[in-house]
């Protein structure tokens, strides 16, 4: 039981591949999750909260909490400051954080990133950007089994075990955007690295898998008010396994959106979200078709940002970064 557990979740099979990486349905307006090279992108700094349900109604299903915070650090000038020569800032630099645990039965796991980005207008009239992010993480791993009794049949826990595992780690990300279009790629689990669980004679080593993210998009202007953004997220292991996501967002401005996505093989979900000031906040439903709906109701997803600065507002955020 515990070996399957441990296989189960490790080796991101099927379309649990979210359990090594954790799944985010509402990416388009919380990109920086996904690809680090989106910290600071728009000038704008963003905190944001997310909680994630993968399977409703089952009893300690897994679920993923995180906490996220990114921004650009805007252009200063030099000064002098009690005698001392102080450089001023390019306005290229962009960094975050981002903290999460990630809860699957008996296996918990907690990590931890920092990121810093650097981003580049490459023409005068500043329609196109690279950007380019680096995040160094760790992360903690940890199984939680006070209840189960070792016995033959779990070599395992008979022979006792590390229950505890520290993995470091790194996520790799680039953007390119040209004017309302974007198109980025992301590699994460970088260092592959294995968990090891052994004692004694038993070494159990399960691997990291690294993932490659492809993302792209659009933002389109249908008139003043109202936004249409279509985009695409493909996901690849290196162990083979993959997934692709197609969304649609219709925004009213910056007020309220309602976007649909379908997930391979079979999953389809709905988001709404609304703006109060400088808190939005979005909600996603997602309903898979496939077999596992005879033991849930399907999953959901809370997200809270709040953010500090206008990216629409060019004459004022434009030329500070």
């Amino acid at each position: 039981m515990t070996i399957c557990l441990l296989a189960g979740w490790i080796s991101g099979m099927g379309n649990l591949m979210g359990q090594q990486s954790p799944v985010f349905s509402q990416y388009v307006i919380n990109g920086f999750v996904v690809n680090p090279a989106l910290a600071g992108i728009d000038g704008t700094f963003r905190m944001s909260i997310a909680a994630h349900d993968y399977l409703i109604g089952l009893k300690n299903g897994p679920k993923t909490f995180t906490a996220a915070a990114n921004g650009r650090l805007l252009i200063s000038r030099a000064k002098v400051s009690k005698g001392k020569y102080v450089a001023g800032r390019s306005g290229k630099v962009g960094m975050g954080g981002l903290i999460y645990s990630d809860f699957n039965g008996l296996i918990k796991r907690t990590g931890i990133q920092y990121t810093y980005a650097y981003h580049v207008s490459l023409n005068l009239d500043r329609t196109s950007h690279l950007s380019f992010g680096l995040s160094a993480a760790i992360s903690q791993t940890k199984i939680d089994a006070p209840e189960l009794q070792p016995h033959e049949y779990e070599p395992l826990l008979a022979n006792g075990f590390h229950n505890t595992t520290y993995v470091p780690d790194a996520v790799l990300g680039a953007v390119y955007r040209y004017k309302s279009s974007y198109v980025g790629l992301t590699a994460s689990n970088l260092f592959q690295r294995s968990f090891q669980f052994k004692r004694n004679e038993f070494d159990y080593d399960y691997v990291m898998y690294r993932h490659y993210f492809l993302m792209a998009g659009s933002t389109i202007e249908l008139n003043n008010d109202y936004l249409f953004t279509p985009s695409l997220l493909a996901k690849v292991t290196s162990n083979g396994v993959y997934q692709a996501e197609i969304s649609t967002m219709l925004a009213f401005r910056d007020d309220v959106w309602l976007a649909f996505s379908y997930r391979t093989p079979n999953i389809a979900s709905a988001m709404i979200g609304f703006r109060a000031g400088k808190v939005y906040a979005g909600y996603a439903y997602e309903y898979n078709f496939g077999s596992i709906r005879t033991i849930s109701k399907g999953s959901q997803e809370l997200v809270l940002m709040y953010r500090i600065g206008d990216p629409t507002r060019r004459y004022r955020w434009g030329n500070r970064f």
